[in-house]
């Protein structure tokens, strides 16, 4: 019995090393804004090895992942406040672990990304200069990140706040259907709700 929860703490600390050390492209497919374009990848590249169960240690990590997104990104102009918070929430989607543990947050995540990158699409300023990531201890792959144009601002920044509405939602929904993962996924909304104060104009 020691030996085996030995084991299980050891394989806890790996996963959410991973989680902060990791570097992954953008989820979907989709590329970076910046000079050329990354190579497409899908979800497959998130950690290989499958979780049944959330830990405090690994949950705590995602928290920080999402902390670490808004810190960075409330150093930008808003203009690329989207941009940066849907590829940053791409990173982070990539990085949560497999199995039945975190995947539906996997999930919402991930969709909220998608949905922030539909908004940015319609909208991009090809005029202004791109934003490169800075200052992010947790999430360290360099980025670029394309601006809205200022005068969609307002209406893009409404419906960036709507997107994170809604996963934080269903974060909190998703928890209700296992006393396991209840206290982890609210934590996890939380800090996604935390994002929105980017979202102001």
């Amino acid at each position: 019995m020691i030996k085996s929860a030995y084991l299980r703490s050891i394989h806890a600390a790996l996963l959410a090393g991973a989680l902060t050390l990791t570097a992954i492209p953008d989820v979907l497919g989709q590329t970076s804004p910046g000079r050329g374009s990354t190579a497409s990848h899908t979800s497959s590249d998130a950690t290989s090895t499958a979780v049944a169960v959330p830990t405090d240690y690994l949950t705590s990590s995602i928290v920080k992942n999402i902390n670490g997104a808004r810190d960075e990104c409330a150093r930008y102009d808003p203009v690329y406040r989207i941009d940066c918070l849907r590829q940053r929430l791409a990173d982070i989607a990539q990085r949560i672990p497999s199995g039945p543990a975190y995947a539906e947050a996997r999930q919402i995540i991930s969709r909220a990304s998608s949905k922030l990158a539909r908004i940015q699409s319609g909208i991009t300023d090809a005029k202004a200069p791109r934003q490169r990531s800075r200052a992010n201890p947790r999430l360290k792959q360099t980025k670029t990140y394309a601006a809205v144009k200022r005068e969609k601002l307002s209406k893009a920044m409404e419906q960036a706040r709507q997107v994170i509405d809604e996963a934080s939602t269903q974060l909190l929904r998703a928890a209700e259907n296992s006393d396991k993962r209840a206290s982890h996924y609210q934590q996890i909304a939380a800090a996604l709700d935390s994002t929105k104060v980017l979202l102001r104009s």
